[in-house]
């Protein structure tokens, strides 16, 4: 992977508060993708819900995925799609919110909205990504970590492995 295209990968330039718009660090960002590619979850179609300006879908492009990000903000979309196409990387971006994706993917990778913003927010991500694919990769605040059990549970889905990081907000 080229590491310098992902560490210079743009920020949102104004987040959207209600849309709990914060970017994946890129050390973090790097960190997942080696994990999702270590697991073989890369080599499919991949897709990153509430892509934001890209971080996830930059590096899993990166690491020659076949990737989509989904993204409401056109703003961010836009920033996204210029770096994407700066650096040659082939990922198609679609301004759209995730709810009416209909397309199955083989994994999901996504920083969803944590829900304080808008609560359930993590829950509509959550269940759309399980609906959507096979592997799902995802963050969550670990205060969080008995509600995303319990929809994981009833969607007839297993945490696999959990990893833990020191997440700047």
């Amino acid at each position: 992977m080229n590491r310098k295209i992902l560490f210079n990968s743009p920020d949102f330039e104004k987040p959207v508060p209600e849309l709990e718009q914060y970017s994946t660090p890129p050390d973090i960002a790097f960190e997942i993708m080696k994990k999702v590619n270590s697991s073989g979850n890369l080599s499919g179609k991949v897709v990153d819900l509430g892509a934001g300006t890209g971080r996830l879908a930059i590096a899993a492009a990166l690491l020659g995925a076949d990737v989509t990000g989904y993204e409401i903000d056109p703003e961010a979309v836009a920033i996204g799609e210029k770096y994407s196409l700066q650096n040659n990387l082939d990922i198609m971006w679609i301004n759209a919110a995730i709810e009416g994706i209909e397309t199955n993917y083989d994994t999901v990778v996504m920083n969803p909205p944590f829900g304080s913003q808008r609560p359930g927010a993590d829950k509509i991500f959550l269940e759309k990504a399980m609906e959507i694919a096979t592997n799902v990769w995802t963050i969550h605040l670990s205060e969080t970590r008995k509600f995303i059990e319990k929809i994981i549970e009833k969607n007839n889905f297993h945490i696999i492995e959990l990893y833990e990081f020191e997440y700047p907000l």
